[in-house]
């Protein structure tokens, strides 16, 4: 029986977690359009409240194995990580809408910033200090 490696387990954790953030995303965004707010707005609140969520969730599952503290300073990597995917999720959010229905225009913009986001989330912001510090000499 072969033993999946546990990149691959953080990659399905991690597909997980965003798939149910993203049906928070998608609740919320529903929700606040019906009740009059523009779908563009929408989708970046529903994004925004979706990205506190899956920090949480990142922490303690994703990347849960992982020995790091909870700090300010982790917390605001994520939610800067999550400002460019929320940049990426909305621009390609407002050029798809138009064209496509709604909840395809959303996973669009989803699926666009994702790949990013593990990345960074990966090798920067739910690293070890010594994965950081490797990863942070790497680049230099």
């Amino acid at each position: 029986m072969a033993i999946v490696p546990d990149y691959h387990l953080r990659v399905v954790r991690f597909l997980l977690v965003g798939g149910f953030c993203f049906g928070v995303q998608y609740l919320a965004m529903t929700a606040m359009a019906s009740a009059g707010v523009p779908w563009t707005a929408a989708d970046a609140i529903g994004f925004l409240l979706s990205a506190q969520l899956n920090f949480v969730l990142s922490s303690k599952f994703t990347w849960g194995d992982r020995r790091f503290p909870l700090t300010v300073r982790r917390w605001a990597g994520y939610n800067g990580t999550a400002l460019l995917s929320l940049a990426v999720n909305t621009g390609v959010f407002a050029l798809v809408h138009p064209y496509l229905p709604t909840l395809i225009s959303a996973a669009t913009g989803v699926l666009i910033g994702t790949i990013v986001t593990y990345l960074v989330c990966d090798k920067f912001v739910f690293a070890t200090r010594e994965k950081a510090r490797e990863k942070a000499e790497a680049l230099a």
